[in-house]
This record gives structure tokens, C-alpha cells and sequence, in this order.
């Protein structure tokens, strides 16, 4: 009985000729990466409702009208869909993304905090072009400029993906960060004047892709390969959130808050995060 319950409550997709089950209205993107199929992305998180912006994760689909370049991480499955996210099409525009986000981006890897844990780097690696066509001069910005006493702002860095300026909309409420400007001096910052005072700060540093939101108490402290990992939880409240505590020669050097569905989601306070 349970068997016919959920072939009737899924769907059928068929990705890279293998077929694949599905919750209805899942998103495509996330049915792919529960299933073993990894989509490269830069603007979609799990907790947060996507948006589309950096079209990383266009991949073919076919959903009865013929195959079309399409975000998956704005697409619902849907039953018969037929999605390739190997094709030659796929391919190059996903290295046509790479190469965009790089016209701009310093090549600082050496020097960037990031520098190991980093998606664009890994993702250009796997998935870029190898070499770009640009020899103009990139965009230039004072950097980096703190905008707390525990956030710096990089935005040469920055590869708009909207991941901050949507947590601090929808999660902590407080949409204290956003874009300004327009156009290629389009860039995210804060109100002027105006620090970015959220309790939930330090979660825009975890989840930025890049190295544009650095924290102040890690800042060129270790590499990610240097650091022991021991996951634990939080200590300085009841709220028991996950955590895995990051430290190098016997010293804790950054708390990262874990996605555990029935407590934090992978969200953490900033006196949670700084505690140490």
C-alpha cells in the first residue's frame, strides 16, 4: 500500500537518461542534487526562496515542447520532464556565466579568506572556460570596508547572487543590506552611514560564495585545509543549535552553524557565532 501511495504522490523525471522520483512542485535544482545529480549554482540556498540571478544552474529541459536552456533552481518538476545537464548547450552556457562573473572579479585567490572553501573557485575549476577574453581594466572599489565591528565588505568580490540581502530580508527580518546603484556599478552595501547592525550578521559571511563578506575575528587567521573540525553545540543559549567548531594548534578559530531541520537550519546568532 505504501508502495502505490507514493508512485501516485511523486513524479517522473528523466535526468541525463536516468529516471529519477520527485515530490510535485519540488524544485528542479534540488530534486537533481537528492538524487546524485549536482547542478552548479551560486544564488540558491535550500532556506531561502530563490530568485534566479546568476543563472549558474541553466541546464536543458524538455518539458513536451522541446529542450530549452532553463534556471533550474526556478523550475518545478513536473511529471515526463526530461532535463540533460551535460549537454553541449548546458556546457557553454555555463562557462559563458564563469566568464562573466570573472570580467570583474579579482583574481586574489592567495590572498582571499575564501581562498579553498570558495564555489567560484571550485566552480571554474570544474566548470569555466580555462582561460577568459577580457584584457580591459576590471571595476575597482575601496576595499574592504567594514560594515560592522564584526563584517567587512569586499565588493570587488561581490558576484551579486543576492544571498545576503535575501537572508537579511527573509530570515532575520532585518533588510539592512541590499543593492545600490545600477547597471556595472551595481554593488551591495548597507544604508550610508549606517552599520550593519543585525544580531544575525556573521550568517552572510558563512553563506556568501565568494569572499566578498569576510568575518573580522577570522580574518587571515587559517586556511580551511589547516582547521580541525569537530561538530558540537552551541553553548550560549538553549536554543541547542549545531555547530561545527573549527580550530587550528589547540585554538578555536570560527564557529559555523549546521543545517539540523528541527533546531537552526544552519542559521546562528552572531553571539552564538563570536563566542569564542
Amino acid at each position: 500500500m505504501t508502495d502505490v501511495h507514493d508512485e501516485v504522490s511523486t513524479v517522473t523525471v528523466t535526468v541525463n537518461g536516468r529516471e529519477i522520483r520527485a515530490d510535485p512542485g519540488e524544485l528542479l535544482i534540488d530534486a537533481c542534487e537528492r538524487t546524485g545529480t549536482y547542478i552548479p549554482r551560486f544564488c540558491h540556498h535550500s532556506r531561502m526562496n530563490p530568485v534566479g540571478m546568476c543563472r549558474m544552474c541553466l541546464v536543458e529541459v524538455d518539458a513536451g515542447r522541446g529542450p530549452a536552456l532553463q534556471p533550474s533552481c526556478m523550475v518545478p518538476v513536473t511529471d515526463g520532464m526530461s532535463v540533460d545537464t551535460e549537454s553541449e548547450a548546458t556546457k557553454k552556457a555555463q562557462e559563458g556565466v564563469l566568464e562573466f562573473l570573472l570580467i570583474n572579479h579579482p583574481l586574489d585567490c592567495p590572498v582571499c579568506d575564501k581562498g579553498g572553501e570558495c564555489p567560484l573557485q571550485d566552480q571554474t575549476m570544474a566548470y569555466g572556460p580555462g582561460e577568459t577574453r577580457f584584457v580591459e581594466e576590471k571595476r575597482h572599489f575601496e576595499k574592504p570596508i567594514p560594515i560592522s565591528d564584526l563584517v567587512y565588505l569586499d565588493r570587488e568580490r561581490c558576484i551579486l547572487c543576492d544571498r545576503c540581502t535575501r537572508f537579511a530580508d527573509e530570515v532575520a527580518g532585518d533588510p539592512l543590506i541590499h543593492f545600490m546603484d545600477r547597471g556595472n556599478n551595481t554593488q551591495v552595501n548597507t544604508f550610508p552611514d549606517e552599520p550593519f547592525a543585525s544580531y544575525f550578521s556573521g550568517n552572510t559571511v558563512q553563506i556568501c560564495p565568494v569572499g566578498a563578506l569576510t568575518a573580522t575575528p577570522y580574518r587571515f587567521k587559517a586556511r580551511p585545509w589547516d582547521l580541525e573540525e569537530t561538530v558540537s553545540t552551541a553553548w550560549t543559549d538553549s536554543m541547542g543549535s549545531r555547530i561545527a567548531v573549527q580550530s587550528s594548534r589547540n585554538r578555536v578559530l570560527r564557529l559555523l552553524g549546521i543545517d539540523a531541520d528541527p533546531v537552526n537550519w544552519g542559521w546562528l546568532s552572531d553571539k552564538e557565532r563570536f563566542s569564542f
